[in-house]
């Protein structure tokens, strides 16, 4: 009598919670192919000076600083959120190590790194997203036109513009490559294609380079110093257009600062000071190698606080997880980690382990993941 109780609260429990198993199978399948990296260094920014000053170190350290907390929340514009000035404020609090490093023609840099457990704190505590070290890598191509002159920047190429490029991703935190455009390359993508705007031969070109996003940009010099910039973002099988006439820094500047927020948008869920809560099983769990394989990996993701782990039942497993964010991130999180260990199972109701060091508990899990082999 008490298992048929139990079944029966089951079934109930399940009416509400499939449509989430769904919409969390359907948020998985989108993002199937992604192959994403880690970002280094997000903590971390280098700024020119004039001088080793203590008031100018003060200004640069709260300028760093502003650098790092775009990147680490993927917001161009974070400075104008609520909370933010306070923090800025207190930029020095937040200081781990510094150095100044000397470069070329008496140039001067500040090299400044910020303590990433107590600035994620202050973060979330104003409920400001914070973007993990998993990113998606964008594939750039990218044509400078120069009067009769028309550029294709590639990997091998050692230029000035290609150097630019890639620290600007660097100054974003985005993973950004660019093609080598080598004969396969040369014979598929012209420039007049980029400069044309057919996407097709420019996606089909991408396929080798298996990145999550195509970014294709077209910068031409219309005299006084001053530049336009066109733009499309390729992502998910959706398109994002923008563009900006200036000088050259700031129109590519603008190019990736709007493939950044576009991905932003796509991969960054806020992380709030208020953790939830999430019920994950784990199916094909056999072994106690298996068990550690599947704690180590679930503590380990982005936005898990703590995990509590239940008894291994034939081969499965209930996880008990507390997370900030929701099904979506921690979702996400699974996906954009550099490690193949879970994949997500068939939406279908999944008989629950009926005691466990949890409890008696008989509600269905919210995510139901398959560990691989």
């Amino acid at each position: 009598m008490k298992r048929l109780m139990r079944y029966n609260q089951l079934m109930h429990n399940s009416k509400r919670i499939i449509p989430y198993i769904l919409l969390g199978w359907w948020l998985w399948a989108i993002s199937a192919s992604l192959q994403a990296v880690e970002v280094d260094g997000l903590y971390e920014a280098e700024l020119s000076v004039t001088s080793q000053g203590r008031a100018e170190r003060r200004g640069v350290i709260r300028s760093a600083l502003t650098e790092v907390l775009i990147k680490v929340s993927g917001n161009g514009q974070v400075a104008l959120s609520p909370g933010i000035p306070e923090i800025l404020s207190r930029s020095s609090q937040f200081l781990q190590q510094y150095r100044y490093r000397n470069a070329a023609e008496n140039q001067k840099y500040l090299w400044v790194r910020f303590d990433q457990v107590s600035l994620d704190k202050a973060l979330r505590s104003i409920d400001v997203p914070i973007w993990g070290r998993s990113r998606p890598v964008t594939l750039a191509w990218l044509v400078i036109e120069q009067g009769s002159q028309r550029q294709l920047l590639g990997s091998s190429e050692d230029s000035t513009f290609a150097g630019i490029v890639i620290e600007q991703s660097k100054r974003r935190g985005i993973p950004l490559d660019l093609p080598l455009y080598d004969l396969e390359d040369q014979q598929r993508v012209r420039v007049t294609d980029i400069l044309g705007g057919f996407q097709e031969s420019i996606l089909s070109a991408s396929e080798r380079y298996a990145a999550d996003a195509v970014l294709v940009g077209r910068l031409r010099d219309i005299g006084n110093n001053r530049w336009e910039g066109r733009w499309t973002l390729h992502l998910g099988g959706r398109e994002s257009h923008w563009s900006q006439q200036g000088d050259f820094d700031a129109v590519l500047g603008f190019g990736i600062d709007g493939a950044a927020s576009s991905l932003a948008s796509n991969f960054v869920r806020v992380a709030t000071s208020n953790p939830g809560e999430l019920m994950v099983l784990v199916t094909d769990v056999f072994t106690l190698e298996d068990y550690a394989r599947s704690d180590s990996f679930l503590a380990g993701l982005d936005g898990v606080i703590r995990i509590q782990p239940g008894q291994i039942d034939n081969d499965q497993i209930l996880f008990k997880l507390k997370v900030r964010g929701d099904q979506q991130s921690l979702l996400q999180s699974v996906r954009l980690s550099n490690q193949s260990v879970f994949a997500l199972a068939e939406p279908k109701i999944v008989p629950v382990i009926p005691q466990t060091t949890l409890g008696d508990i008989t509600s269905a899990p919210d995510i139901t993941f398959r560990l691989l082999r």
